[in-house]
């Protein structure tokens, strides 16, 4: 796995820690909500991750690991690794997939994929650069939402303001009712949550 990691960990790197290492959710949960300022930071991005439009892949189970939000693009070589390694449905995880913008990518082809009742048939399709169905609607909005959300997070976790993809977002409820504990990185931090809930 280290051949995919492209970008710098999160400067927050050494708050994800548990979160990665360790072989239980409970682990992580106790591990991240004691860092309150690190929670407080990543708090405010899980309801703007939630307006933006994602393709959802529900648990096969119950979703007891939580959400996980992933920014992804076809043409990113290691978008296209994560895709082809890991199973199409986890357990217990929840992902929600975010076409995030490449330049010269058609606004049509990605406002198709934004629309509500796209398909995971649609999204695969997307991923093996044979979708053919395109939007009407040649509108940036959707577009500059997405950048817009990802530069803000970019700016706020990333080392150097980069932001590239693949990049995770998860939360998950803590064991307080209705608080959430959230972690985020690329496919290095992240990958061991991916494998554990494969």
């Amino acid at each position: 796995m280290t051949k995919l990691n492209r970008r710098g960990l999160l400067a927050a790197l050494p708050a994800l820690y548990l979160a990665t290492r360790t072989g239980s959710v409970g682990a992580s949960k106790a591990g991240i909500a004691g860092q309150a300022s690190f929670q407080d930071q990543l708090a405010p991005f899980w309801d703007q991750l939630a307006m933006l439009p994602s393709i959802r892949q529900p648990a096969t189970k119950a979703p007891t690991d939580g959400i996980c939000y992933m920014f992804t693009n076809k043409d990113c070589a290691v978008c296209q690794v994560v895709h082809q390694q890991f199973p199409r449905g986890f357990r217990a995880l929840e992902m929600r997939y975010i076409v995030y913008p490449w330049p010269g990518e058609p606004y049509r082809e990605l406002n198709y994929l934004y629309r509500p009742e796209t398909t995971l048939a649609e999204y695969e399709a997307y991923m093996a650069k044979k979708l053919t169905a395109t939007s009407p609607s040649d509108s940036s909005a959707q577009v500059d939402l997405v950048m817009a959300v990802a530069a803000d997070m970019a700016s706020a976790l990333v080392e150097g303001d980069s932001f590239g993809t693949p990049f995770f977002f998860h939360g998950v409820e803590g064991d307080t009712p209705g608080r959430m504990i959230f972690s985020a990185g690329d496919i290095v931090a992240m990958g061991p949550l991916l494998d554990r809930a494969a």
